[in-house]
């Protein structure tokens, strides 16, 4: 057996890992598609405000990316996507919504629509910051 550490690994050597893991897991999870989602705000003029994209899968939303222009922040606009999402989302059987934010972006602003902290990673991705995953039940 040979182990060698390898800096930037080529896509294929990462593709063996990922494949090889998803093959294990699908083993233990219902054979159930993944659906993307996303939500979008746009101002009267049709200019891209900011947006959110997830994935559900059986019963969970996952949201990947919730982003917004930052002259548009604290404007209401976040809310309104998440309760949009999650108004959809309950629509598809989904009864719970992860994501997961850093310190310095917005755990009061998920902390106010009622998501709780299920987890921290302290000092990810750098010394001073965390990384702070969290839920929301739904139904």
């Amino acid at each position: 057996m040979h182990v060698q550490f390898i800096w930037n690994p080529p896509k294929n050597i990462k593709d063996l890992i990922y494949n090889g893991l998803k093959a294990f897991n699908l083993k233990h999870l219902p054979d159930q598609p993944v659906h993307s989602v996303a939500c979008v705000a746009e101002d009267p003029g049709d200019n891209f405000l900011g947006g959110l994209t997830g994935q559900i899968f059986t019963n969970t939303l996952f949201v990947e990316f919730l982003w917004l222009n930052e002259s548009h922040r604290s404007s209401g606009i976040g809310s309104k996507l998440m309760a949009e999402v999650e108004q959809q989302a309950k629509q598809y059987g989904v009864t719970d919504i992860y994501l997961d934010t850093y310190s310095f972006q917005a755990p009061e602003f998920y902390a106010k629509l009622g998501f709780k902290e299920v987890g921290r990673y302290t000092g990810f991705p750098t010394e001073g910051v965390d990384k702070i995953f969290l839920q929301k039940k739904i139904a």
